[in-house]
């Protein structure tokens, strides 16, 4: 199967997979976008507390980057990836309340970033 159409099917068996999350875990609110470059930007705001669920998909071989900051707190988070691992997802708890500027960086495009707000992050 091409890794084009190997990554879509991942993509589509983790949305499948957070639908049927317990209500205790469940998402409050996400939001996504894919770029064609190597580098996407996503601006988010509402954010009420909870957890914060970080979703990174990068192409090529080497080291992926996602990058998450606070546009009212002085707060930054950054990660790397290994950038063949195809689609993760990374949880911060209690991140702070407001609004959210996300970034993913890769050697090769498209990228995707997106942020699903969690309303209890432990899920208990």
């Amino acid at each position: 199967m091409p890794k084009m159409l190997t990554r879509g099917v991942v993509v589509g068996v983790l949305a499948a997979s957070a639908a049927a999350l317990t209500p205790q875990a469940a998402s409050a609110a996400a939001f996504s976008t894919t770029c064609q470059d190597t580098v996407c930007d996503l601006y988010v705001s509402g954010y009420q507390g909870g957890g914060l669920s970080i979703d990174a998909d990068v192409h090529g071989t080497g080291t992926g980057r996602w990058e998450l900051w606070s546009l009212e707190e002085n707060w930054y988070h950054v990660q790397d990836f290994d950038a063949a691992a195809g689609p993760g997802s990374w949880l911060r708890s209690w991140s702070p309340k407001g609004r959210y500027h996300a970034r993913v960086t890769g050697p090769a495009g498209p990228v995707t970033i997106g942020l699903r707000w969690l309303d209890n992050p432990t899920g208990s």
